[in-house]
């Protein structure tokens, strides 16, 4: 069967010389752009100014206030409710933990990791969705 959605990233000179691109399922195509809410702050995507999340805009502010999590999370749930129409029933939650990165033999960093996990179902098969990603802050980085 054959899975009707690109896979990131788009490669935009393949397709316009007649390549075929490569195409993932429904539920990947979902995390993809999840991930991609994850990792855009708003006002990047010049043709969506939505699109996004809060995430960058709160990196550097005050992690340790119990109201950054629930912002982050609620900023989170509103962009996916907004602009993920093939997910219903979304429920989002974060953790932030610190962990310590071993830089060399003697130099170790501690880094504060958010980590983010998304359940849903989706629209078109009723089926479960699960998603999860980690995040490190200050500066905003992947693993």
């Amino acid at each position: 069967m054959p899975q009707p959605y690109y896979a990131l990233p788009l490669r935009f000179d393949e397709i316009l010389n007649h390549h075929l691109h490569p195409t993932c399922s429904l539920p990947q195509s979902i995390a993809q752009n999840l991930y991609l809410m994850l990792t855009t702050h708003f006002r990047e995507s010049r043709y969506n100014e939505s699109f996004g999340c809060s995430l960058w805009d709160e990196d550097f502010a005050n992690q340790a206030n119990s109201r950054w999590k629930e912002d982050i999370r609620q900023s989170i749930e509103d962009s996916i409710t907004a602009h993920e129409k093939r997910l219903a029933q979304v429920r989002v939650r974060v953790e932030l933990v610190d962990h310590e990165m071993q830089l060399s033999r003697t130099n170790r960093r501690v880094k504060r990791r958010l980590s983010v996990w998304i359940d849903g179902v989706l629209v078109r098969t009723n089926e479960s969705f699960a998603f999860q990603r980690s995040l490190f802050l200050a500066p905003l980085a992947t693993e």
